[in-house]
């Protein structure tokens, strides 16, 4: 009786543990493409963290102090030769966004020439924004006023300002320091240029044409 009892018992355990075994052995001998793999999603977080993480960096540029926001450098220029055109001008600007950049500057320009006996010295200041479309590349707006000495055949000269809105562009070149960010080489043109003219039509631009190179620290 005991032995029947025993084998019933040991046919009853194989019957339950039998599936088991089997599924484990089907997923041992199943090929790894067909194998089920657990995949973790990465977590993600909260809709309102995601939102914080996205503002972040225009949070970041709008608590700047003013001081980190403010540039200060300037613009030369020089040429040597038969006429001779020493530039100066110093500039200060200041971030308005991550891009824009607004600023003035003063002028102050001499020039000589030895062909026409002229030595004269100009001055002035200028406004300008400056736009950044690539990280390297900056559109730029430009308003300047300078006081000119124009001749006349008396033995007095006069001095008339003028007006040069100019527009272009520059290349930047990233210097990292805390005032002067960048060295921009930059390429503008006079749209007034051939309105500076005195009363006998001669142009008093300071310029040699109406397209004006720079070398600008800001």
């Amino acid at each position: 009786m005991k032995s029947k009892i025993l084998l019933l018992c040991s046919v009853l355990f194989s019957m339950i543990i039998s599936p088991s075994l089997m599924a484990q052995d089907d997923e041992y001998y199943r090929p790894d493409s067909l194998r089920k793999e657990k995949t973790e999603e990465p977590e993600r977080p909260p809709a309102e963290q995601r939102e914080v993480v996205e503002k972040k960096p225009l949070a970041e540029f709008k608590d700047r102090p003013f001081i980190d926001r403010v540039r200060l450098g300037g613009s030369f220029g020089l040429s040597l030769g038969t006429v001779t055109n020493i530039n100066l001008s110093p500039m200060a600007g200041y971030e308005l966004t991550e891009k824009l950049v607004a600023g003035v500057g003063v002028t102050g320009m001499y020039y000589k020439s030895r062909y026409f006996g002229f030595n004269e010295f100009y001055y002035g200041g200028r406004g300008f924004l400056m736009y950044s479309i690539f990280p390297m590349v900056n559109v730029i707006a430009e308003l300047e006023g300078m006081n000119v000495e124009v001749d006349t055949f008396t033995k007095y000269d006069t001095r008339k300002w003028i007006a040069s809105p100019m527009l272009g562009a520059s290349y930047s070149q990233p210097l990292g320091a805390r005032f002067i960010k960048a060295v921009h080489f930059t390429a503008l043109f006079n749209l007034n240029y051939n309105n500076q003219l005195d009363d006998y039509g001669n142009n008093i631009s300071p310029y040699g044409s109406p397209f004006v190179f720079r070398i600008t620290f800001l």
